[in-house]
């Protein structure tokens, strides 16, 4: 599968299905945010690897962002008609 072909998955989605993902993407990044907090908590932060900041960092960061871009495009939708 391509970008074309996700781009393509995406177009296809109803306007619901598509909220709904967006819904399921931030709630998704909002759990990442709380493990890590969670776990800086829990445990010795300074054990930990300069890529435990980072990976978190970046999937939170491409989660909300794919999260927003199709709010963004569900709202375009709205504003046409």
């Amino acid at each position: 599968m391509g970008v074309t072909d996700n781009v393509y998955i995406f177009a296809m989605m109803n306007r619901k299905r598509q909220e709904k993902f967006a819904d399921l993407l931030l709630d998704i990044a909002k759990y990442i945010i709380t493990a890590v907090l969670l776990a800086t908590w829990f445990s010795d932060v300074r054990d930990w690897e300069w890529y435990s900041y980072l990976i978190p960092v970046v999937v939170v960061v491409t989660i909300t962002v794919g999260g927003l871009l199709l709010y963004q495009e569900d709202n375009q939708k709205k504003q046409k008609k």
